[in-house]
């Protein structure tokens, strides 16, 4: 049985650039976590999370949720934007 995401219920056109996004977002999450100097472990840690779902969002084997996504953001100190480029 194939594996199901949330990304299949977005039409085909829109896929692939949505997940790019996504992929751009865990190597942010990623390089944003080293500049600071964490190890995966420690930063899990300090925001109280698995140490397996931020392994598997850096991964970009999982996305996470936008509210998880806002809070990754706020506690690492990147910037959100929200609208036009």
């Amino acid at each position: 049985m194939a594996k199901t995401t949330r990304l299949d219920k977005i039409p085909g056109k829109f896929r692939k650039g949505i997940e790019a996004q996504l992929r751009e977002i865990s190597s942010i999450i990623q390089n944003r976590r080293k500049e600071m100097g964490l190890t995966q472990e420690e930063l899990a840690e300090e925001l109280d999370i698995a140490v397996l779902t931020l392994q598997s969002i850096e991964q970009g084997w999982r996305f996470p949720s936008l509210p998880t996504l806002f809070y990754l953001c706020r506690a690492m100190d990147i910037p959100i934007k929200i609208g036009s480029r």
